[in-house]
């Protein structure tokens, strides 16, 4: 009889190899074909030149013709808008909605700002305007005015979130702008200038302090008690013009890729420029499909590629289940005990990230407390480690530098994660510093079955999320990590498909925290300001 189920039990796994084996061909197919896909799509947009603005900025100029194509004779040249990004993104984030503004006729200039993106300028400095983000749109508009591209003496400034208060203090400086633009931020209208024609568009899902500080300032600028959405005060041939409008059924992020949106701006800049416009119709971005495509590949690809990871790791002996409910509350207590840490402050410089130096060194700080109570046990999670530390490297590795390999492509429609020397050591630095926590976490609740050992690591990643929330209530973290929650989500998610399959095969719990301090500290030194 157990001879029967021994077979019934093979034939069964022989059954779910194969058809995951399928599954990842097909996935792998999938994602190398929407690859190439949005390759050409990136190829075949509008005319893009590459730039290094004085200063350091990295930036990227649109043209409003096909790659390729040489400028029509009889055009005339076209108005300029730069367009700078918000808190933890970069140039490549905002470039869906430049093409959609180089549709309309407008030439857009993007840049990284000192401490995001390309830019190798630490971020941070607040003494004069000379060192803010002040004076990287300076170096962007004086290099519009001098392009003979574009009409220099149309130009525009537009941002997003802290684009958009970059956007406001800089167009208070500079009388010969033509419109101000504020996506979803802006909160200061205090230069010697009046901003020129300037709308302020946000989402139904931003926070009520950016709807709210919106209508303020229109009712400010246009000397109103109350400002109605919508409604246009002032005039636009006097430079005058202010307004403020809420594009529904989206958010902070989302904004950026909404039609409606982009209309709206467009309009916005024709009124500013005097430019009466027929039917117009917008394209979507075709980059975002292929993108979108990509990563549903790259989501049903990971059960196989944590497959191959585990049978490079070392096989371990499953370890028992019982008393999970004291490990979690143990994890629970650790994460807690240690916000006073983070509290202080001080200790988080040691990582030079914003805001997320606090997250690391909380994390640390857990880590390192809970990994030496497991220490002091003779079950500690290092015991793992230890039994193949090189087999265990070279699995993680593998696993890393797939993910890195099969991602990075499609991260150009919404943020760049190539790496520069200083944000290559930070990664290494974060990576370090998260290892105590994930060798722990993975120690305390990948247990037991596959089964169990998901259920009880994804309960534990609600719970960190859960005390990031209340440690934002609490003001020990900066209200920026709430809008950085649904990536965290997104990434807790590729972490328990690509863990839970590395666990399967192997029943290695150490190989999985490898590869999740690593993937997690190339996200935060790839995407958040660095201050080296």
């Amino acid at each position: 009889m157990d001879f029967i189920d021994f077979q019934g039990r093979s034939r069964c796994n022989h059954v779910v190899t194969r058809i995951r084996t399928a599954v990842s061909l097909v996935a792998l197919a999938t994602l190398l074909v929407s690859v190439l896909w949005l390759a050409r799509r990136e190829a075949s947009g509008p005319e893009r030149m590459e730039l290094q603005l004085d200063g350091g900025v990295p930036a990227t100029l649109f043209l409003p013709w096909t790659a390729g194509a040489d400028r029509p004779a009889d055009a005339e040249r076209p108005p300029a808008v730069v367009l700078a990004h918000g808190f933890a993104s970069d140039r490549m984030g905002m470039s869906g909605l430049a093409r959609a503004l180089t549709q309309a006729g407008y030439a857009v200039l993007t840049l990284d700002f000192r401490g995001h993106g390309e830019n190798r300028t630490p971020f941070g400095r607040r003494g004069s305007r000379d060192e803010s983000l002040f004076a990287d749109l300076r170096a962007a508009v004086d290099f519009l005015r001098t392009l003979p591209d574009v009409d220099g003496g149309r130009i525009s400034v537009m941002g997003h979130s802290m684009g958009a208060g970059a956007a406001l203090e800089y167009a208070g400086f500079d009388p010969a702008l033509d419109a101000t633009v504020m996506i979803s931020g802006g909160w200061r209208a205090d230069g010697p200038q009046r901003p020129a024609n300037a709308l302020f568009i946000y989402a139904s899902g931003d926070p009520p302090r950016i709807r709210e500080r919106s209508s303020s300032l229109v009712a400010q600028l246009a000397a109103v008690d109350a400002a109605t959405p919508g409604a246009v005060y002032g005039d636009f041939a006097n430079s005058t013009a202010v307004s403020h409008v809420e594009v529904a059924k989206a958010d902070h992020i989302t904004i950026l890729s909404s039609s409606y949106a982009a209309r709206q701006i467009i309009d916005w800049l024709d009124q500013s420029y005097g430019v009466e416009r027929g039917t117009f119709f917008l394209r979507a971005d075709p980059r975002l499909r292929a993108a979108g495509v990509g990563m549903l590949a790259f989501l049903a690809l990971l059960p196989g590629l944590g497959a191959v990871v585990g049978r490079l790791a070392p096989r371990l002996a499953e370890r028992p289940r019982s008393g999970a409910a004291r490990r979690f509350a143990l994890l629970g207590f650790a994460l807690f005990v240690t916000l006073p840490l983070v509290a202080v402050g001080g200790v988080e410089r040691i990582v030079p990230l914003v805001v997320a130096n606090t997250v690391v060194v909380h994390l640390f700080a857990a880590g390192v407390g809970l990994l030496v109570l497991r220490v002091l046990d003779e079950r500690a999670p290092g015991s793992a480690l230890r039994a193949g530390l090189g087999d265990s490297l070279v699995a993680a590795g593998a696993g890393l530098v797939a993910v890195g390999l099969l991602l990075t492509p499609l991260a150009i429609v919404l943020h760049g994660l190539g790496l520069t020397p200083e944000r290559a050591a930070v990664a290494v630095g974060v990576t370090v510093l998260l290892l105590p926590f994930q060798l722990v976490f993975h120690d305390l609740l990948r247990r037991g079955g596959t089964l169990s050992a998901t259920i009880a690591s994804s309960l534990g990643r609600v719970l960190v999320l859960v005390v990031l929330v209340v440690a934002v209530q609490a003001g020990v973290l900066s209200g920026v990590v709430m809008l950085m929650l649904p990536v965290l989500v997104l990434l807790f998610v590729l972490f328990e498909v690509l863990s839970t399959a590395i666990y399967a095969a192997s029943r290695n719990h150490a190989v999985p925290a490898l590869v999740e301090a690593a993937w997690l500290g190339w996200v935060f030194a790839a995407v958040l300001p660095i201050t080296v």
